[in-house]
Parts: structure tokens; sequence; C-alpha cells
């Protein structure tokens, strides 16, 4: 029951309704808009910049290429390795293929007297433990981690490397860019990798990123740890060790690799799921979590990462106390919550459409509603199941 002019629980329902949407605009609008002015004042100090990578010295490589069932592009991913543009006694190529058995192990064997090394794992036990026992034998100073489906330019890696000579960086990672025309989700899509790479140059600027992509970064090996072997978000824990461990983790525009985008939405939604969820189950292990001893890891640790995990949770407060507010608000309160419910229900209504037809590519008043709406049901979804500890390490990948 309402008590009071205008009543208590109006009150703390608006509270509710504005710090949830508070939370909500700054993810995704105040933290760009401060890291952007923040960046903007460090290169003035800087006059600019800093120097691109010069490639002075040329650091020796090793490329792992963790693989399962690979066997429909295996071939070409090790063709564009090949073709990179880095002295090849310089470049050692490795292929950790973890339990496949669709022919990929053959195909790999083929390039063996082109220098390919294939390192076999069974039984199958998952991404992490492969690398954990490839990357103590890697040869390389530097080691650089990829996908199999995603194709180098061919001076990625040099870029990549030339890094490597300022003594604070210890990890970079690069532009991996959905090429595929026929893949869903459209202007979704792309404006959240615009945005992506907006946020890790800006916090690059600053001192570090908290995000590298799995499908190309650079580590130097001496600075990469053991993960346990269910670990499943490796390169976020692998990048924040190498940012905790005090040096940089830094974001490179110009090294610039391509993969096809997923084809199948449901197995994107699956493997978002599967991302959030492992994010949360390292977040309960208080695994790559800075302290605010380090005031910018902390500050892009808490607005990059963990804000955005939760705010599937603030859209759901944000929506229940709206419809609460319309229904049961006091005469002055009940016209705004009314008309903020109707632009929920216009927002979630397009999304709806999109899910009609879900791997059509919408034009963006349904398609940025829809990649929004799928993006954090899979978030929602990915923090239950991670609290919960059900996801396994090992699973289905997705078509691409």
């Amino acid at each position: 029951m309402i008590a009071g002019d205008g009543g208590w629980l109006t009150a703390c329902l608006w509270v509710l309704l504005g710090a949830a949407l508070g939370v909500i605009l700054y993810v995704y609008v105040g933290y760009a808009m401060l890291l952007g002015l923040a960046g903007a004042a460090r290169r003035r100090r800087l006059r600019g910049g800093a120097p691109p990578p010069t490639g002075g010295r040329r650091p020796s490589i090793t490329l792992i290429i963790p693989a399962y069932n690979e066997a429909k592009v295996i071939g070409e991913k090790l063709e564009n390795s090949l073709s990179i543009d880095y002295p090849r006694d310089r470049l050692e190529i490795v292929v950790a293929s973890d339990g496949s058995d669709d022919g990929t192990d053959e195909i790999v064997r083929v390039y063996g007297p082109r220098g390919v090394k294939l390192r076999a794992f069974f039984p199958r036990a998952g991404k992490t433990s492969a690398l954990n026992r490839t990357v103590v034998d890697a040869e390389g100073e530097i080691v650089v981690l990829c996908d199999s489906n995603v194709m180098f330019r061919p001076d990625s890696i040099g870029r990549l490397a030339a890094h490597f000579d300022d003594p604070e960086v210890g990890a970079v990672t690069g532009d991996v860019r959905i090429r595929s025309v026929d893949a869903p989700f459209g202007e979704g899509e792309g404006l959240y990798y615009r945005y992506e790479r907006f946020l890790q140059e800006q916090e690059s600027i600053l001192g570090s990123t908290v995000t590298v992509d799995g499908g190309m970064y650079a580590i130097r090996k001496g600075l990469f740890r053991a993960l346990p072997p269910d670990t499943i978000l490796d390169d976020f824990i692998i990048g924040m060790g190498v940012a905790l461990s005090g040096h940089r983790v830094i974001y490179d525009p110009e090294a610039v690799a391509s993969e096809n985008a997923t084809i199948d939405v449901r197995q994107e939604f699956r493997r978002k799921v599967r991302i959030t969820a492992g994010a949360f189950r390292e977040l309960l292990r208080a695994r790559g979590v800075p302290g605010p001893r380090r005031p910018q890891l902390f500050w892009s640790y808490v607005s990059h990462k963990f804000l955005r995990w939760l705010v599937p949770w603030f859209l759901l407060v944000v929506l229940a106390s709206s419809l609460s507010l319309a229904v049961m608000g006091t005469p002055g309160t009940r016209d705004p919550a009314a008309w903020l419910l109707v632009a929920q229900g216009v927002f979630y209504g397009c999304a709806l459409v999109g899910c009609s037809r879900p791997n059509a590519r919408w034009p963006a008043v349904i398609g940025i509603p829809f990649y929004f709406c799928m993006v954090n049901t899979a978030a929602w979804l990915g923090s239950v199941r991670g609290l919960l500890g059900v996801e396994r390490v090992t699973w289905q990948k997705a078509d691409r």
C-alpha cells in the first residue's frame, strides 16, 4: 500500500528506475565519452600520441593455432600463416589439436615438410589444456595466439611484434574484422564492433585495455601463466594476467585479420552465453580482477566488463519498475513511466520482429534492437549458468 503524498513505494521505484537507467546509459554512452575525453587529454600531453612501432628488432615468434575438428579451414589457415611477411627463421608455426577426429591432424601433417609442427592431444580436454601444454614448449620469445578460421594480413604479425620493443608492453591485440556479407546481425553487430574497437583504442592510450581479441593477440612468453583446465574465457584471463603483472596490454588497429561471421544466430547466441558464463566463473574465483590501486585498470574493468555483464539485470529492473509506476504510481508520475514503458515496448517489439527470421539481415531499425536483445539475453543466461557453475569447458564450436 502506498503511504503519504506521492508514496514511499513510488519514490523507491523511481530511485530504482533512475539508478538502473543511469548504469545502462553509463555503460553504453557515459564510459565511452569519459574515456574519449581522457584519451584526448593524454594525447595532448604526449603531443600527438605515442609514435607508431618501428619494427627495428625482429623477436622470435611462435604462432599457436588451437584446433578442434577444423578440417574445413585448417589448410587455408596454414597457407595464410606460411604467407605471413615475417622472417621464416624467426617464426615457428604450431597447431595444437585438441582431440580432433575429422582429419585435421592428417591435413596438418602434410605441412610438416614446410615447417609446420603438430601437437596432437588425446583425449579432448579443452582449448585451455591444449594451450597450457603447447605454450610451455614454444621456441619464440613472443607467442601469438589465434583461431583456426582467422586469416592474418601479411604484415599483421610484424606489427604486433614491433610493439614489444617497448619493455612496458606485455601483450598486443589486433583488429579481427568480420568479412562475411551473408551473415546475420548487420548494423547491430557492426555498431557493436566499432564501439568495442573505440574502447580498446582509448584504454590503450590511457594504459591498458581490459580485453583482447582471442582471434589474434600476442604476449611475451615469460608472462604466460598456466590456467586451470576448466577455464572457459582463456583470452580474457591471459590478457588480464599480463595487465596485472604490471605490463601494458594495448590494441593496434593496423594489425588486421579477418574471419567469417557465425552464420546461425542460435550458435552465436550459445557462444555469447558461454562467454558470459566463463566471465562469471572467473569473477567468483576473483581471477583477473584488478584492485582500486590500479585506477585506470580498475575503472576500465568495472565499466567495460563488470557492469556490462550486469546490464541484462538492470534492463529487467527498468522494465519492472516502469511497469509498476505506470500501474500504481501517483497521477503525476504515471505518464512519464507510461511513456518509458511504451518506448521499451517499441524497442522490444522491433527485436521480436527480428526473432521471426533470426538469420535474416534486417535494416538497422530491426537489426540493432534484435542484436542488442540477443546479446543481453545471452548475457543474462550466461550469468545464471556461470553462477551455478554448469558450463562445460569443452563445447561444440559455431559454424563460420
